[in-house]
């Protein structure tokens, strides 16, 4: 499924069901400072100097991401339960195509990168990745 039909699917999904529950501030917050981090990187890496960024008002940019970051918390929630229900679950074999694809992409051992995103604790969030993916392929096919 192209990254376009899973954010498709994945907003319906929010928007469908994603009104009806409160979620945990904590997890709000997290994924606001998740998109913050990545739009900071991504203007980095466009070449915004370092003290430019620090010139922002990060409380302004905060209060921008939370209707986003909140709808994004929903729709993982809800993905995690139908997961669940569903019994999807992601393999040793699948996780070790995706280690063996990042190792090809940077050129280095899998088993290096193995433990670095070990180390960092990505593995986790590589297996949820994965398993988001497949859930929203499932939902994708049974809407077809």
């Amino acid at each position: 499924m192209t990254s376009l039909r899973l954010n498709s699917v994945s907003s319906k999904i929010s928007r469908k069901c994603g009104s009806g529950f409160e979620v945990p501030e904590a997890l709000v917050e997290k994924q606001i400072d998740v998109r913050l981090e990545r739009g900071l990187r991504a203007l980095a890496a466009q070449g915004m100097k370092a003290e430019d960024i620090k010139k922002m008002d990060l409380n302004r940019l905060r209060v921008g991401q939370r209707e986003q970051a909140l709808q994004e918390v929903k729709a993982s929630l809800l993905l995690d339960r139908i997961a669940e229900e569903e019994k999807i679950e992601v393999s040793d074999e699948e996780i070790n195509r995706e280690i063996e694809a990042l190792a090809k992409q940077s050129k280095q051992m899998p088993e290096a990168i193995r433990a670095r995103l070990t180390r960092d604790g990505a593995l986790d969030r590589i297996r949820n990745r994965i398993r988001n993916e497949k859930t929203l392929d499932f939902l994708y096919r049974q809407s077809a």
